[in-house]
């Protein structure tokens, strides 16, 4: 059968027309979905940036199932956040199925972590432990998972009614370190083996990006293709959150609760004496580096080589490996050689990151301290370049990469996006917004603001936080770049007649979906939601933003790229920022019938000369001044004129 043209899908009268009533063609989804099939037909990369509203899955999902179903091709879309992924699984690729004449054959690819372990609930029923779960308050959850596993056939977490906890969750599924993969006795009826036999048979796979990191550190390491199936055209949605993402994967953290993954099974063989040795010199470790990081000589990160003595604990895990490799040697049973010699790795891997980050001998690395909830160090190192790995995992392997996202350009330049992600040659697009943001939308940044340097910013941001929630009648998303303005503006709150929803209460797709269905309320957020918070309508019809979302002045890796570059403000932290600052504007205009306000309370906008890079970047909105046209904006339905001030810039 002759696969249709573009214009025959996406233009008047195509295919998605024919299929949807009131379906009318989009420019700039037109407009994007031919650069990328020029791309495909070219073998070449792209680079896009499709505003909200463009349609871009569409738009880049159509090309690429029509040329790899004409070519005997794999499509892979990796994402950022699991409602994107569930969106192209439960509609884009449905309904591209439902209009090609072409087959459209589609899976979704998650992490072990995903899917419930049969081999682990045999080990403890036959130890007697299934039916108990770890903490008393969280049984109810663990009976209901465990009624669940009788009857579920893909075995997926996301089956679950509800979120269990991670203590509970943790005790019925495995990770790739514990998984001992065709040797395990339940292999054949595993789930999230099935799930990856499907993947292979399918055209199109979407996953994440620690999937897809993944799938490149072990190929870079082996050669082979064992986490993903082998791909060819590969779309890289919500790019601009690609690098650090892949900073966090490549690098590394080394807790006491790592160190109880080694300690756990020394005691379970009767090597008790090994095992509280090992728990010992774990917990002095992580007891100095708490005094390390509350010292006075610590800023940022580590900057001198051994701060802290490891050597105790080195020799616990040196005795470890050498009772584990002594043991799988001993071992009669193919699977129990296999969870010996994990074990002895574990070990392996733990002492070779203590040597790396504290002898500092990484060059493309920073080593951190962090404090976990109980007041222990945790010994970090993180990744400052990881272009290396995807230029070679991905763009000199793959034939065509998409890179997309609403925010990748500062300037009308992608070269950050470019640096970060080792782009070499590719070709560029910038898709105009299908939105009139001059007529639905205002900006609006209040005279009077004091320096977010002054002691009377955070209090002046909570009063007039407070004061737009109020004049806005709920239907107020704030964005903070702290807990402690956050803090400040939900205490603020109290008292008033709304609803306040606020990070932390519940998991975040629960919140935004409390928030989407309460006119009334205000959800208060850092950083994860100025991204991927998708509530069209009026019941999100202000964003209040704190302040401009520099990176924090305690980000190590920034910290380390002051040292090498005198230029790092302008090459990365104000890009950074301008991206982040994009995305949390953009929460307010979802669709064409949206219209609202969107409040900054920081003047640098104003009174700093990169305050005009921010306002140029953001579309022509009318500007005012006065904090008392949010109301009447928004009491308004039809403005002939700015409520106040000029367009921007």
């Amino acid at each position: 059968m002759i696969a249709p043209d573009l214009i025959d899908v996406l233009g008047a009268g195509g295919l998605l027309s024919q299929h949807l009533d009131g379906y009318t063609p989009r420019p700039g989804q037109i407009e994007m979905a031919r650069a990328v099939e020029l791309a495909l037909d070219d073998s070449a990369h792209l680079i896009v940036e499709a505003p909200t509203g463009t349609g871009k899955s569409l738009a880049y999902l159509a090309p690429a199932v029509l040329e790899a179903t004409r070519s005997n091709r794999r499509v892979l879309v990796v994402t950022g956040n699991i409602a994107l992924q569930e969106q192209l699984i439960t509609k884009d690729l449905p309904l591209l199925s439902a209009v090609l004449p072409v087959p459209v054959t589609f899976a979704l690819m998650k992490g072990r972590r995903n899917f419930l372990c049969l081999d682990k609930m045999r080990r403890e029923a036959a130890a007697g432990t299934l039916k108990w779960a770890d903490r008393r308050q969280d049984q109810q959850a663990h009976d209901a998972v465990l009624a669940w596993s009788e009857r579920t056939e893909a075995g997926d977490v996301s089956e679950l009614p509800f979120e269990p906890p991670w203590s509970v969750w943790r005790r019925r599924s495995i990770g790739s370190e514990d998984c001992l993969g065709g040797d395990c006795p339940k292999a054949a009826a595993c789930f999230s083996r099935k799930a990856k036999e499907r993947a292979h048979q399918v055209t199109v796979v979407v996953t994440n990006y620690h999937m897809l990191f993944a799938h490149i550190a072990v190929h870079q390491a082996t050669g082979d293709d064992l986490v993903l199936p082998p791909f060819d055209i590969v779309i890289l949605d919500e790019a601009h959150a690609a690098a650090q993402i892949a900073r966090e994967f490549f690098g590394y953290r080394l807790s006491m609760a790592g160190l109880q993954r080694v300690a756990a099974p020394l005691k379970e063989m009767g090597r008790t004496e090994e095992a509280a040795e090992l728990r010992a010199a774990g917990q002095s470790f992580c007891a100095d580096l708490a005094r390390v990081f509350r010292s006075d000589e610590y800023s940022v990160r580590l900057r001198r080589p051994r701060a802290v003595d490891s050597a105790d604990l080195h020799a616990a895990l040196q005795t470890g490996m050498a009772i584990f490799t002594k043991a799988g040697l001993r071992a009669q049973l193919k699977e129990e050689r296999k969870r010996f010699k994990r074990l002895m790795e574990r070990c392996t891997r733990l002492s070779n990151h203590l040597s790396s980050a504290l002898d500092l001998t990484n060059l493309n690395a920073v080593s951190f301290i962090e404090l976990d909830r109980n007041g222990r160090g945790v010994l970090c190192s993180r990744h400052i370049d990881v272009s290396q790995h995807i230029r070679a995992g991905l763009f000199e392997r793959a034939r065509s990469v998409i890179a997309t996202s609403a925010t990748l350009s500062t300037g009308g330049s992608f070269e950050l996006v470019r640096g970060e992600l080792g782009v070499p040659n590719a070709g560029e697009l910038i898709v105009e917004s299908p939105f009139d943001h001059a007529e639905q939308c205002l900006l609006v940044i209040p005279e009077g603001l004091p320096d977010p340097t002054e002691p009377t910013w955070r209090a002046r941001v909570a009063r007039l936080g407070r004061r737009v929630a109020v004049d806005a009648g709920g239907r107020t998303l704030g964005l903070f770049t702290s807990y402690r303005c956050l803090e400040s503006a939900h205490h603020a709150l109290m008292g008033t007649e709304l609803r306040v929803l606020r990070q932390g209460q519940m998991p975040r797709m629960a919140l935004t979906e409390a928030f989407r269905q309460d006119v009334g309320s205000v959800l208060l957020g850092t950083d994860s939601f100025w991204t991927g918070i998708d509530v069209p309508g009026e019941a999100l019809s202000c964003v209040v933003i704190d302040r401009l979302p520099f990176p924090s002045p305690d980000d190590p890796v920034l910290d380390a790229i002051k040292e090498r570059d005198s230029r790092w403000f302008r090459r990365h932290a104000l890009p950074r920022a301008i991206i982040a600052f994009r995305q949390g504007f953009g929460r307010l205009i979802r669709r064409a019938g949206d219209r609202g306000v969107v409040v900054v309370l920081d003047r640098r906008l104003l009174t700093k000369s990169y305050g005009r890079l921010f306002l140029r970047s953001l579309p022509r909105v009318p500007l005012s001044r006065d904090i008392q046209d949010v109301s009447r904006f928004l009491d308004t339905t039809v403005h002939d004129e700015p409520p106040s001030g000029d367009t921007h810039p």
